[in-house]
């Protein structure tokens, strides 16, 4: 069974192929230099503790974001509000159809939401890669809301995220 942690430098990230990429280059080349800055943490899947293969990863970062971006910012305070930014979500060509990004991807979920009861976040956002990627995201029945001027900008409102039942895994 995969297990998650956190990217390090005995990971292989030379060896990872997403088949895109923008996201590969992320990997092999801003992952860790976003870490060791603390502005960003990649999680990556990997077949047993310390190995080396990076069977799929994603990336956590906080942003804010302008409320009248949000579909019910009548709601909400005017000015920034806090979001955690799911930057970068993929897996390797050798595990997609797996379920690893669903996967990571309530991994991430769980996170916003742990970190939500310490402190400020109206949403766990996303830029998705593409209409493909949206689409996948939006697939999925979480409840991902677009913004109202980009329709691949997603957010999970923590209102909705506590509505979920989110099993560990």
């Amino acid at each position: 069974m995969a297990i998650i942690e956190t990217l390090q430098p005995h990971h292989d990230r030379e060896a990872f192929d997403c088949g895109r990429p923008a996201l590969n280059a992320f990997l092999q080349r801003q992952a860790r230099q976003n870490a060791d800055r603390n502005i960003g943490v990649t999680h990556v899947v990997v077949p047993a503790p310390e190995a080396p293969e990076i069977m799929g990863y994603y990336t956590l970062v906080t942003r804010t974001l302008e409320c009248e971006r949000v579909a019910n910012a009548a709601r909400l305070p005017s000015g920034p509000i806090g979001v955690v930014l799911l930057g970068r979500l993929a897996v390797d060509h050798r595990h997609q159809g797996k379920g690893l990004g669903r996967r990571m991807l309530l991994r991430a979920i769980r996170q916003t939401e742990r970190a939500g009861r310490e402190i400020g976040i109206y949403a766990l956002a996303l830029h998705a890669i593409d209409d493909a990627a949206r689409g996948w995201y939006l697939s999925l029945g979480y409840g991902f809301e677009p913004l109202l001027d980009d329709p691949n900008y997603l957010i999970l409102p923590m209102a909705t995220i506590r509505q979920l039942e989110l099993s560990e895994g």
